[in-house]
């Protein structure tokens, strides 16, 4: 198998959310604001946020801002060690707004697989540069065109759909044996 050099930026486009103001968080609605506790950066992928209680948005908000399910998000703050890089995928169309902490991950589907590339972006090669070029000490940042400078080594585009699906699958199986194991009951 043979390995391609790119920068990031030439395989796919990276976006910054809106940015949300407080006076329009509430404790319900309809529109869920992305937050960095919607990255379940342990395990990988997406998970409900229930560490707040005003995550929903009444505000007006651009339609390029509410995701779509598919949707590939990764974090460009780090509050947690080992956050950036982290990918998450959107569970549900026109129910979750990106926020100015999120950026939205579009592939050019000609060079890079979708499902490749949410197994890329948390990798220790993009991690490992995300880490090194982020701001600040405590809560480190990163920005879309950091995010677009990270040189990767990818396979070519069949190959990378083969590995996509097998990764994929297997995150199910690992998901189904873990709600599998959260459903048995505890022995005496």
């Amino acid at each position: 198998m043979q390995l391609l050099k790119y920068k990031l930026g030439e395989l796919l486009d990276v976006s910054r959310g809106a940015s949300l103001s407080g006076e329009f968080y509430s404790s319900e609605g309809e529109l869920i604001r992305l937050t960095l506790g919607h990255f379940d950066y342990q395990n990988g992928g997406f998970k409900e946020n229930t560490s707040k209680d005003n995550l929903y948005f009444v505000g007006s908000v651009k339609s390029q801002f509410i995701l779509n399910e598919g949707d590939i998000i990764t974090p460009l703050t780090e509050q947690t060690p080992g956050l950036l890089g982290s990918t998450a995928m959107i569970p549900e169309s026109g129910k979750y707004i990106q926020s100015q902490d999120v950026a939205l991950i579009r592939c050019k589907e000609d060079m890079l697989d979708p499902m490749f590339c949410y197994y890329l972006l948390p990798s220790m090669i993009v991690k490992s540069q995300l880490g090194a070029a982020a701001q600040q000490t405590k809560i480190r940042h990163t920005t879309p065109d950091r995010i677009k400078d990270v040189v990767v080594f990818i396979p070519e585009l069949e190959e990378q759909r083969r590995i996509g699906v097998t990764l994929h699958s297997i995150d199910r199986k690992i998901a189904l044996n873990r709600e599998i194991n959260r459903n048995l009951p505890l022995s005496a």
